[in-house]
């Protein structure tokens, strides 16, 4: 059942323009937890040549999302805290992993980490959303 669940939100993620346009990609997937990358093209850079933060956020908030989907409900964002550490510049990817803090009735709550391709923290992130029935 969790590996249908997983493939479902893979699908329903390979198949978003929003998620094509930002160049993401999971990697891996399974209850509670999703890692992805995201290729830094030109159009989602700020004006100074580093990756723009909204990219980032959004980047964080897709991935944690995908993860609390994993549970078999949809998921909408509540709020999402995000501090950004370094910039992401001179890099090819990025890359987020999200981990569920605690799944409740109504709410999830996940920590969510964007790394360099080195491992080296770049922004982390806590989203909480809201569980919407199937």
């Amino acid at each position: 059942m969790e590996q249908e669940i997983c493939r479902k939100v893979m699908d329903m993620l390979d198949h978003n323009e929003y998620v094509q346009i930002l160049g993401i990609k999971i990697e891996e997937i399974s209850l509670g937890h999703c890692k992805g990358k995201m290729e830094i093209s030109d159009q989602i850079k700020n004006p100074y040549g580093a990756l723009h933060g909204g990219s980032l956020y959004s980047f964080a908030d897709i991935i944690a999302g995908a993860a609390a989907c994993t549970y078999g409900n949809n998921v909408v964002t509540v709020s999402g805290n995000m501090n950004f550490l370094l910039p992401a510049i001179g890099l090819d990817f990025v890359y987020c992993q999200a981990d569920v803090v605690r799944q409740g009735r109504n709410l999830a709550v996940y920590d969510v980490k964007i790394t360099d391709e080195t491992g080296k923290i770049l922004d982390n992130a806590n989203f909480t959303f809201y569980i919407a029935k199937k």
